[in-house]
């Protein structure tokens, strides 16, 4: 049996989400396979279970470059019982500075998996320098490195010298709850930050050419795009929350949408996809990076040339006017092409191979 440390010292509610998820599934499941244990941050914006394998630490918060990072005596404390577990694998599920020290001074005869979110940092994005050289050195330390996606798999070599044979890819996870019936509302939603590469000049023009159609904006904005959710702001189609977003406001965002939008300009793959089927959300997507393989056309949503907004808007204005009985449909495939691709109790598997 192999004795497994899921850690994650991220702040992000969707990421302590993914490792809670399969830790959770896992010990639930009493798998004679893997003895598996859980590493977070305390005071964790999701409930996790409360087991004698659950071990939540003070630490910086993501990334951890802060004056919190410095703590060498609390990085000692973690990584001393870190090594007196004698864990076979640990895997890393986001980056941070912490990450480098563990694997730099646990037991050798422990295999480091790290899993790699954004492998080619968004342009423009203020983090693209410092996501790069996190990156570059996880690349070094990691016994193997883990995409969410195929269509990357090939660039870890080219862009950061990673053999092959040390990459792995697993479709991600996330815990699922019962389908929620549609609302109904006609109503579509944009959720996340909205950062350059998220698309915020395409949103704009998209609601434009779509006054008939009601778009919710959630999320908080960078500084980079404020001007233009300024003129988004304007427009009367348009619902705007830019502040902090808790889970159940979050959760109620998605269920009073027919429609999750993401006009991106790059991405590689994207979460809020995988909140939309949670939630039995289909989506209307721009094909860049690899979203094509996260959204079953027709099933689960759409996708849509890349920058073609004259498309998007016709897409959207069709999709908004489908029957009740069409659009159910289509909530219910969304919501169980989810459940097979990415929940978290359906994914032990995956995650149990991917290690061994």
């Amino acid at each position: 049996m192999k004795k497994v440390l899921l850690v994650t010292f991220s702040d992000n509610a969707d990421h302590q989400d993914i490792s809670f998820g399969m830790f959770e599934s896992i010990y639930m499941s009493e798998s004679d396979n893997c003895n598996i244990w859980i590493m977070g941050i305390n005071n964790p914006k999701v409930p996790v279970m409360d087991t004698p394998h659950t071990h939540l630490v003070d630490c910086p918060k993501r990334p951890g470059i802060e004056k919190k990072t410095f703590d060498i005596r609390e990085l000692h404390k973690i990584i001393k019982w870190i090594n007196s577990q004698s864990f076979d694998v640990i895997f890393f599920e986001t980056l941070h500075v912490w990450n480098l020290a563990i694997m730099m001074f646990c037991h050798k005869n422990t295999v480091i998996f790290q899993m790699i979110h954004d492998l080619i940092p968004h342009k423009g994005d203020k983090q693209e320098k410092s996501v790069h050289l996190m990156n570059k050195a996880v690349c070094k330390l990691a016994d193997y490195i883990v995409l969410c996606n195929e269509k990357y798999v090939s660039k870890v070599t080219e862009i950061y010298g990673v053999p092959q044979e040390r990459v792995r890819f697993v479709d991600m996870w996330r815990r699922f709850p019962r389908y929620t019936e549609p609302s109904y509302s006609r109503r579509v939603l944009f959720f996340g930050r909205m950062n350059p590469y998220k698309g915020v000049d395409n949103l704009l023009e998209i609601a434009k050419k779509c006054p008939e159609i009601q778009f919710d904006v959630v999320g908080r904005v960078d500084p980079q795009v404020q001007e233009l959710v300024d003129e988004l702001k304007k427009l009367p189609n348009v619902m705007m929350n830019n502040g902090y977003v808790t889970d159940e406001e979050m959760a109620k965002a998605f269920i009073k949408a027919d429609w999750i939008v993401l006009p991106y300009n790059s991405a590689t793959q994207s979460g809020v996809v995988i909140d939309g089927y949670r939630f039995g959300r289909p989506c209307i997507a721009f094909s860049v990076g690899a979203i094509a393989e996260q959204v079953c056309e027709g099933v689960s949503g759409y996708l849509i040339p890349e920058g073609n907004n004259a498309a998007f808007a016709d897409k959207l204005r069709g999709a908004v006017c489908m029957s009740e009985g069409e659009y159910k449909k289509m909530s219910q495939n969304a919501y169980e092409y989810g459940v097979k691709k990415y929940s978290a109790e359906g994914a032990i598997g995956r995650f149990m191979k991917l290690i061994s």
